[in-house]
């Protein structure tokens, strides 16, 4: 069965990660991806290349991330797909989502916590701030200064999460944010959804790097140690079976590089994206 949702958005967003490849993931997932709802392309304007406020190329991202809000406020779905571009590009639709949705779980499923913000990011890049913003800290421009955060940490869970910079690391473990290591994810993939309440709202945030890159090497930030994806479809799965799924985004794909699209296909599928292959 197909999820069905109410619109899905193309956000070939790259500027968060400063990695023009991954707008060409958001282009190749839509193609992957049928539709039979409406779907909307956001366009991506470039703009100047540098740095502001600790923030590379922060004016395009943020008005690809202001005419996103602005495309959601509009229809008011009630579950948004959103393929990408770079992880920074789905921050509107969890927003969006985190309100019409009280007690929602948000699955960051991501090699990369991107909790960091402009203080404590050591590249500057916008995607590596992605949840934090959506914690309600960072650049008011990737925030939108909301009139609160969209989610608390007791809502996240991070799945397969690895490489994280000392500041990530202090504030998962000063907030009590959940973790499925990589091992634990390998050991128990449909673990993932414990002490979740059955039924509930939830929202996946795929970033396709939480798979080994010896398995998947199309993406934008490689990172070793992780997953493999079959490991990473049961967790899917399992997500998929035990909550409401109101929200998925996908993002970080970079299919100019030589990989095997299977792997790509079947995490689609765990998604209910597409049918099993």
């Amino acid at each position: 069965m197909v999820w069905k949702r109410d619109v899905d958005l193309v956000v070939p967003l790259w500027q968060g990660a400063d990695d023009l490849r991954v707008a060409a993931g958001a282009a190749e997932l839509a193609r992957l991806v049928p539709t039979s709802t409406a779907r909307l392309h956001v366009a991506v304007f470039d703009g100047p290349r540098h740095t502001r406020d600790g923030v590379r190329n922060l004016d395009a991202v943020a008005d690809t991330l202001q005419r996103t809000r602005d495309r959601l406020i509009h229809r008011d779905p009630h579950r948004v797909l959103t393929l990408g571009g770079d992880c920074a590009c789905d921050i509107p639709a969890v927003q969006h989502l985190a309100a019409r949705h009280p007690g929602l779980t948000l699955y960051w499923v991501d090699a990369h916590a991107d909790l960091n913000t402009p203080r404590t990011s050591p590249s500057g890049t916008a995607h590596g701030m992605g949840l934090r913003a959506l914690l309600g800290e960072g650049h008011p421009d990737i925030t939108g200064t909301p009139d609160r955060p969209a989610l608390t940490p007791a809502q996240i869970v991070l799945v397969g999460t690895r490489d994280l910079d000392p500041p990530e690391r202090d504030h998962i473990s000063a907030h009590g944010i959940a973790h499925v290591t990589p091992a634990e994810l390998a050991e128990a993939p449909r673990a993932v959804t414990a002490a979740r309440r059955t039924g509930s709202p939830a929202y996946v945030h795929l970033d396709l790097d939480v798979c080994d890159p010896a398995d998947l090497p199309a993406v934008g930030v490689p990172a070793p140690g992780g997953p493999r994806p079959a490991q990473v479809a049961r967790a899917l799965a399992a997500i998929t079976a035990h909550h409401d799924l109101v929200g998925v985004a996908v993002c970080e794909y970079a299919p100019v590089l030589e990989h095997d699209q299977r792997h790509v296909t079947a995490l689609l599928a765990a998604l209910d994206l597409t049918a099993p292959g």
